[in-house]
């Protein structure tokens, strides 16, 4: 037979106090009560293996992404994972495949008291958003680097794209490259993209005008890097550097330049985004941007665990600046100075 599970009223009476005590034990409310209260119904709850449904269901945050085949964000969802495991929360992972009917569906499924709060990742091409749905819900919620970071949401932990981008590209003009690849998933137009206007705006400070024939807009997969630098190639546009919106971008162009007989860094310089796993794996290892998800996480998961406690947040937006990585895929075109 199997054995029943302790109640509220079992464990007050094997502590020797009222149901309301244990009840705020249970809350975590501990006003007025002693630490040799405490003491004794902490040991009966943990003799008598006692589980606090409620506290358990609502200590469970809901980690909403993409997907896990791109090795960024399997990256970003072991850091999350990792940052709310520490905060003392349960974890349960959604993919959205990069759908927005499927993120809609998810979003709809987590506004239930199982959950406490919800860390929100989007890549879907698209104005339409969950926002309003988790706002009207009023479900504590933080979004983390998304590309629809410009709505009004109550907690935003995004890295600084116009920055990162701006650097990436101004370290290739000091190497000497002025004519610049860019390869994004996003179509320039559809939405403000912000990497893209780091880009353009530190061609545009070194005098240089932004030519659109060296830019497309496919995807974020090796796949779309191949097919992407590919039409770049038989566009017959001259350059000598190609800057990728992330590394699987970039293995997409080095996968061409393998089969092509393109040299890199000799040939061709090349520059990633995220610095994902996949960086260090290329051949010769890549340069990229590093977004510093270990910062990003953390910021997230502070904001989130104010909102749910019912605390005012102290930052509602956490800007981080990103960080390249220099490794060997790129070369300096300036001629040494001859010794004398």
């Amino acid at each position: 037979m199997r054995e029943k599970r302790p109640t509220v009223r079992d464990i007050a009476q094997d502590a020797g106090v009222s149901i309301a005590t244990v009840s705020r034990f249970l809350n975590q409310d501990y006003s007025a009560m002693s630490d040799a209260t405490k003491r004794r119904i902490n040991e009966v709850v943990t003799e008598r293996g006692y589980v606090n449904q409620k506290a358990r269901a609502e200590r469970t945050v809901a980690v909403v992404i993409p997907t896990l085949t791109d090795p960024f964000f399997a990256m970003t969802v072991e850091t999350v994972s990792d940052d709310l495991t520490a905060a003392g929360f349960s974890v349960q992972l959604c993919l959205t495949h990069d759908s927005l009917e499927e993120e809609q569906r998810i979003i709809r499924s987590l506004l239930i008291p199982a959950v406490a709060g919800i860390v929100y990742m989007s890549t879907v091409t698209s104005k339409e958003n969950c926002y309003e749905m988790l706002k009207a819900k009023g479900k504590p919620f933080v979004v983390l680097d998304s590309y629809l970071s410009e709505y009004n949401v109550p907690a935003l932990a995004f890295s600084n794209g116009v920055y990162g981008m701006y650097n990436v590209t101004k370290s290739l003009l000091e190497l000497g490259h002025r004519r610049i690849a860019y390869l994004s998933g996003l179509r320039y137009g559809m939405f403000e993209n912000h990497r893209y206007q780091g880009y353009v705006n530190a061609l545009l400070d070194a005098g240089i005008a932004v030519n659109p024939k060296l830019a497309r807009f496919l995807g974020f997969s090796m796949a779309d890097g191949i097919s992407a630098f590919r039409d770049l190639r038989a566009s017959g546009e001259a350059f000598t550097a190609v800057i990728c919106e992330s590394d699987q971008l970039a293995a997409g162009v080095y996968r061409v330049c393998a089969q092509e007989g393109v040299s890199i860094p000799g040939d061709l310089s090349v520059v990633g985004f995220n610095n994902s796993v996949v960086a260090e794996m290329l051949a010769p290892p890549l340069t990229s941007m590093d977004q510093r998800m270990d910062l990003l996480s953390e910021k997230a998961v502070r904001m989130l665990q104010q909102q749910i406690n019912g605390e005012s947040l102290t930052n509602r937006v956490e800007k981080i600046e990103p960080m390249l990585v220099a490794r060997d895929s790129i070369r300096s075109l300036l001629t040494a100075p001859e010794r004398t």
